[in-house]
């Protein structure tokens, strides 16, 4: 071999054993890209494995809560129904309530139209009722001072008649005996009419009496 080929393979060689290093170099740097990759995406799978147990925990909550939350609302929605039942029943209640309250209303406006009327008739009773005790004692004193009168005249009358008398039977002479005998009548008579009046009046007093025991008063006695 000459010279030149021993170079030649030598370079030859050479080229080899470097292009076989560049490879060796080139391909680990390959390697350990892809390794950092792998590992990488392992990382990556690593959490995704756990935000997918994270989710399907999350999901299984939800799906308990959601099971709570449609119990919850199937109550509700039961309890609404009964509330509205009750609801239904109470209007029937206050319907009722209030048509009973309505006649109730109309007999308490009936009842105190009559009591109204029976207090104006109580409160013209006892307008009346003074009026004819004011009437009995004008009437009962009017009686009495007659009856009184009358008393006197009639023991004026008694003595004017028995003087009189002795004038006729000529026992008695004076002026006063005469005058008795020309006043007689006119004592009779005066004494006769307060007679009459003292019936009217006393008439007048047992009408007033008995208007008075009509109200529920006691009865007074016949004459003062």
């Amino acid at each position: 071999m000459t010279s030149t080929n021993k170079k030649g393979a030598l370079l030859f060689a050479g080229g080899l054993l470097l292009g076989g290093l560049v490879a060796t170099n080139h391909w680990s740097s390959v390697e350990n890209s892809i390794s950092l990759q792998l590992d990488d995406v392992k990382a990556e799978l690593s959490e995704t494995k756990v935000a997918l147990a994270e989710a399907q925990e999350a999901l299984a909550q939800v799906n308990v809560q959601g099971e709570a939350a449609t119990e919850h609302a199937e109550s509700l929605a039961q309890q609404l129904e009964e509330k509205q039942a009750e609801i239904t029943a109470l209007k029937a209640t206050l319907g009722e309530k209030s048509r009973a309250y309505a006649g109730k209303a109309g007999a308490l406006e009936k009842t105190l139209e009559e009591k109204s009327v029976a207090i104006a008739q109580l409160k013209k009773r006892v307008t009346d009722t003074d009026v004819l005790y004011a009437e009995r004692y004008r009437l009962t004193k009017a009686v009495s001072d007659l009856n009184e009168k009358i008393l006197k005249g009639a023991h004026k009358l008694e003595l004017s008649q028995k003087a009189c008398s002795e004038f006729k039977k000529g026992n008695s002479w004076n002026k006063v005996s005469e005058n008795d005998c020309d006043n007689f009548n006119a004592l009779k008579a005066e004494n006769n009419a307060m007679i009459e009046q003292f019936d009217h009046l006393s008439s007048d007093l047992d009408k007033v009496k008995r208007e008075l025991s009509a109200f529920g008063n006691v009865p007074l006695p016949d004459h003062p």
